[in-house]
């Protein structure tokens, strides 16, 4: 009998001493399992045969004679460009110039048609190819958008969590002190989740496209991004500063501080108090024979002299955040500081 009773209960004591034992789940621990990495370990490394290993750069006809070929996205594109032609000239060099995105850069250097790749995300694990090195360059805010009349001018990122995420779908659940009417409007959140494979960037909100609601828009361009904020004062977004000022024409969108803080604050974007960024780098062959001496010295030249880069851009300079103590691996942002 009291076998019986003991079989009986066993079940339920297990139960029991696992609910007691067990670390319960704050919000905290939630929001941290909601964000993407920012960034991947700079050991990884992509398999490759010997010979794509022993093959040299052989430019493109873009490029044809240049002395250095660069690709660069298209925000370190209008960036960087102003210098890059001023140390050619400097140096009496030939420098061949390619606007792109992370996506081309990636493939003329997997073709080793460049010696420089420029990116806006850290690079994913599949973009560290052997003897290719990334030199980081500074960080940019990504801003959370929303139209120019939109009541609304602070969230938290959990909050904004919530929106993407399709657990916030109406205005009324950002507080009860909205304008009469306005709260009972439907949330009309946009996205664009380019570089899914890559680290950082969008994926410090959500880190992948299956926590986003079904129900929101992805497009696919940064033009459409703006104008669909632009369009409705119940839409929201994210983009980068330089964008926003490029793209939006007629001042209708309105930045939105988060935690308490201006994605136009470089303080509080280097501090780390500013959650959401995205990382620029540029690389370099570090090994023979696509190794090139001049790619080097202007990477070298670019970090030392990023205060030439204009403000309007919206990048602060790894010089800034090695010094709030960001974490570095040679030349290489790998981690935010504590």
């Amino acid at each position: 009998m009291k076998q019986n009773l003991w079989n009986l209960l066993l079940p339920y004591l297990l139960i029991l001493g696992l609910m007691l034992v067990a670390t319960p789940i704050t919000l905290a621990d939630e929001q941290k399992s909601l964000s993407g990495p920012a960034f991947t370990s700079a050991s990884e490394m992509v398999y490759v045969g010997n010979k794509w290993r022993k093959q040299d750069v052989v430019y493109e006809e873009w490029a044809a004679n240049a002395d250095l070929a660069v690709t660069l996205d298209q925000h370190l594109y209008p960036a960087l460009l102003p210098i890059i032609q001023e140390w050619a000239k400097v140096k009496k060099l030939d420098i061949a110039v390619h606007e792109g995105t992370c996506g081309i850069s990636a493939g003329k250097l997997l073709k080793k048609t460049v010696d420089i790749g420029g990116y806006c995300c850290p690079p994913g694990l599949t973009d560290r190819l052997p003897g290719l090195k990334y030199h980081t360059l500074g960080i940019g805010a990504l801003a959370l958008l929303v139209h120019k009349d939109n009541p609304v001018d602070e969230i938290d990122l959990e909050t904004a969590r919530a929106i993407f995420r399709g657990k916030h779908n109406w205005w009324r659940a950002l507080g009860e002190d909205l304008p009469a009417g306005f709260g009972q409007n439907r949330i009309r959140p946009y996205t664009r989740l380019h570089c899914k494979a890559r680290p950082g960037h969008w994926r410090l909100l959500l880190d992948n496209e299956d926590l986003f609601s079904p129900r929101l828009t992805n497009v696919s361009t940064i033009p459409d991004m703006i104008s669909s904020v632009e369009q409705s004062r119940i839409s929201i977004g994210y983009e980068m500063l330089w964008m926003v000022l490029k793209y939006s024409k007629e001042d209708k969108i309105k930045l939105l501080s988060l935690n308490g803080y201006s994605p136009t604050d470089s303080a509080a974007l280097i501090s780390g108090n500013y959650p959401l960024y995205r990382t620029y780098s540029i690389t370099t062959w570090e090994n023979a024979p696509a190794k090139n001496t001049i790619a080097r010295e202007l990477v070298d030249y670019l970090i030392d002299n990023f205060n030439q880069v204009d403000p309007k851009y919206g990048i602060v300079s790894a010089q800034e955040l090695r010094s709030a103590g960001w974490k570095f691996q040679e030349n290489e942002l790998i981690g935010a500081p504590q």
